[in-house]
């Protein structure tokens, strides 16, 4: 017998899922695909089968000897817990008009569209109406520490239990306590760590960065974010004039912070002496550093302030990257009505992307002027961004769907689907753009439900 888990319309009829059955049956499948519901506390475990165009999924659960069928409106998310495979990060990336990213490596483009290898998703075929934008040179982000090693390389202040340890992969302290190490950071870094700490407390730690490692008292350039119970602040300590200039404050209370926990990433380049600064995942702003010479330190400095409160540090890692190509999605893509191309020496040209194909010296770009009757040929390598010319026609496609579902899969690719079903080890996407296409399970990562403005919540 299938179950259908819906919201009883007949009046007094009502189906309860409680948050002791959903945990037993989350123990018995631990290697199981992962269902949160839309409420973010219960959860169903088993092996996803589909998801249908009418807004359905089905889930084999040991709840029940036949698969169990769940409303989409239910659903807030499904995790896949099949062993994940790594994949070599591609060299380009290809977004579309209604936001899907697709790493890939570029094979060709004409009149007719953009031809891409993908990793996942094979030899992909796309139409020129759905290109929006196209990312080259990518590179991988190097990691060139990360806090999993372990303590070793810090140093810390004193030697009690207030003092920060490494613990369960976690630096944490319990008390006022001072730990430094010297990383190398780059001309162009991330930096990212999440921040954590005791129920019924306050959090007050601050985070030295691209530090001299100078003594305690001694004025240096260096870069310092806080977080303390007014909020969160980066600021920028200087060796002459003014001392201290805020940068970035972010009116971020820890009681807005679900489960007492904080993600932090920064993007700093100290080239144009940029700062970009992200709180779980949202990008709060681009900030320039006030000071004209940007800090030339190597250290990293975690300083806890709170006296008998725990504090946590996780995840914390220092990446070296090439944020040129992200920079320039990030700026305005000028008019709608022709392409606009981005070189990695910031040079920036509007006309037509005529062709891309291979030469004797590589992938070449044939882009012609709105004023030249001749293509300039340019070397794949040069680019860094290509905004693609926006028709009527591509715009119907921004709006979503009542029930659309987005997927994240290796490589950083994101996209949205309509359905999807499992044969054998793969997964049959339909894609609202590129219709059919097939991937590998264990390529997959999660799938997020889309809720729009059209969509009803499950209460209704």
């Amino acid at each position: 017998m299938t179950l259908m888990i819906e919201m009883a319309k007949s009046k007094g009829m009502k189906l309860i899922l409680t948050t002791a059955v959903l945990n037993m049956a989350y123990a018995a499948c631990l290697c199981a695909d992962v269902v949160t519901m839309t409420s973010g506390i219960e959860r169903l475990t088993g092996d996803l089968r589909s998801i249908e165009d009418g807004g359905v999924l089905e889930l084999q659960s040991e709840l029940s000897p036949d698969p169990m069928r769940v409303r989409a409106s239910m659903v807030g998310k499904v995790e896949f817990t099949t062993e994940a495979v790594a994949s070599e990060p591609a060299p380009e990336r290809v977004e579309l008009v209604n936001g899907d990213v697709i790493p890939c490596r570029i094979v060709g483009l004409d009149k007719g569209g953009l031809v891409v290898e993908s990793t996942e998703l094979g030899r992909i075929h796309i139409e020129r109406r759905h290109l929006e934008a196209m990312q080259l040179g990518v590179r991988r982000d190097k990691v060139l520490y990360a806090a999993s090693q372990g303590m070793g390389g810090w140093s810390v202040d004193q030697e009690d239990s207030a003092a920060w340890r490494f613990e369960n992969g976690t630096m944490l302290s319990k008390g006022q306590s001072v730990a430094t190490r010297s990383v190398g950071f780059p001309e162009q870094f991330i930096l990212k760590f999440e921040l954590g700490w005791a129920r019924n407390a306050m959090p007050a730690i601050m985070v030295f960065f691209a530090d001299p490692l100078v003594a305690n008292d001694e004025r240096c350039d260096r870069y310092c974010l806080s977080f303390q119970s007014t909020g969160l602040e980066v600021k920028r300590e200087a060796a002459k004039n003014r001392r201290f200039t805020t940068v970035a404050f972010v009116n971020r209370m820890p009681a807005q912070c679900e489960g007492r926990r904080l993600r932090v990433e920064l993007q700093i380049d100290r080239r144009d002496s940029t700062l970009r600064l992200l709180l779980d995942g949202k990008l709060e702003g681009e900030f320039v550093d006030p000071v004209p010479s940007p800090p030339s330190g190597a250290g990293l400095v975690l300083v806890s302030q709170a006296d008998g409160v725990e504090q946590k540090v996780s995840g914390l890692e220092v990446l070296e990257c090439d944020n040129t190509p992200r920079m320039h999605r990030a700026e305005s893509r000028g008019g709608e009505d022709g392409d606009s191309l981005i070189t990695r020496r910031n040079e920036r040209w509007s006309g037509v992307l005529e062709e891309i194909s291979a030469s004797n010296t590589g992938a070449v770009l044939r882009f012609r002027f709105g004023f030249e009757e001749k293509c300039v040929e340019v070397p794949l390598t040069d680019v860094s961004t290509v905004f693609f010319s926006r028709s009527p026609t591509s715009k119907a496609f921004t709006k979503e769907p009542v029930d659309s579902y987005i997927l994240s899969y290796a490589g950083a690719g994101l996209m949205h689907i309509s359905s999807c079903r499992f044969s054998n080890d793969s997964a049959i996407i339909q894609h609202p753009l590129l219709g059919s296409l097939q991937m590998r399970h264990n390529f997959l990562r999660a799938i997020e439900r889309v809720v729009t403005p059209a969509t009803k919540p499950a209460s209704e």
